[in-house]
C-alpha cells in the first residue's frame, strides 16, 4: 500500500513541476472607482518631479513593482524641431554644445524609453492617480503612447482598475550609428533618474544599471548647452 501512495505522489511532481508548486500566488490591488495604476520606469520614479505634473501632494500608496516583457534603455530619440512642421509659426533652433573650445552641433536629445522584450523585467514604481490627472501626464509624455500593462506587472492583480505605461511612438527609435552621434543625453536628466533610484535604496539602484541599457550617446550638462534661433 505504501509503495502505490508513493507512486502515486511521484506522479503529481511529474504532472506539476516543482517551479509551479514554489511560485507565489499574486497579491491583489483594488483600484478606487475614478482612479488609475501609472507605472513610472524613468524621470517619473522621482516623486518630487512626479507631483510637480501632478500639480499637488500624492497621498496614495507608493508600490515597487516589476514590469515583465519589457526591456528599458537610452532609445527615444527627441529633435529640437519637429521634421513634420511646415508652420511658418513654429521656432526654429539650432543647439550647440560646449566642449573645449569647440561648439558643436546636435539635432536633438535621447531620452529613456522601455521596448516590449519576451522574458525580460524591469524594476519600477506604481502609483495609483484620479484619471482626471492622467491628462497631466499625457501632456508631459509627448512622444509616448499610453500603454496598457494591468497584466505585467509581476507581484501585483488588480481589481477595479487599469495600470498604464508611457511607451515611444515608433517613429522615435531606432536610429542608424551616424544619426546617434547627432544626439545628445543631457546630464541633468540623467542624475534625475539615478538619484531617485538612491532615495529608494541601493538594492533599487543596482537593479536598475543591471535592467537598462547603456546610453549610446554623448551625455552633456545643461549648462554646456547654447540654443540659437534660426533666422
Amino acid at each position: 500500500m505504501k509503495k502505490i501512495l508513493f507512486n502515486i505522489s511521484l506522479s503529481v511532481l511529474i504532472l506539476f513541476p516543482i517551479s509551479c508548486l514554489n511560485e507565489k500566488k499574486k497579491d491583489t490591488i483594488e483600484i478606487k472607482e475614478g482612479f488609475v495604476g501609472m507605472i513610472g520606469y524613468g524621470s517619473l520614479m522621482s516623486l518630487k518631479s512626479m507631483e510637480q505634473t501632478l500639480g499637488h501632494k500624492y497621498k496614495n500608496s507608493i508600490y515597487q513593482v516589476h514590469l515583465i516583457d519589457y526591456n528599458r534603455g537610452w532609445t527615444y530619440f527627441l529633435p529640437i524641431n519637429d521634421p513634420q512642421s511646415n508652420s511658418a509659426e513654429d521656432l526654429k533652433y539650432y543647439g550647440f554644445f560646449l566642449q573645449n573650445n569647440d561648439s558643436i552641433p546636435f539635432e536633438g536629445m535621447m531620452n529613456l524609453n522601455i521596448d516590449p522584450k519576451k522574458k525580460s523585467k524591469i524594476n519600477c514604481i506604481l502609483y495609483l492617480i484620479a484619471k482626471e490627472d492622467l491628462i497631466k501626464f499625457d501632456k508631459r509624455e509627448t512622444g509616448y503612447q499610453k500603454v496598457d500593462v494591468t497584466d505585467k506587472i509581476k507581484e501585483y492583480s488588480f481589481n477595479g482598475g487599469r495600470v498604464y505605461v508611457y511607451e515611444h511612438f515608433p517613429d522615435h527609435q531606432y536610429k542608424s550609428s551616424s544619426d546617434i552621434k547627432k544626439y545628445i543625453l543631457v546630464k541633468d536628466y540623467v542624475d534625475l533618474i539615478t538619484k531617485a533610484c538612491d532615495s529608494i535604496g541601493k538594492n533599487f539602484r543596482t537593479e536598475f544599471d543591471k535592467s537598462t541599457c547603456p546610453p549610446s550617446s554623448q551625455i552633456v550638462a545643461y549648462e554646456k548647452i547654447v540654443w540659437k534661433k534660426a533666422r
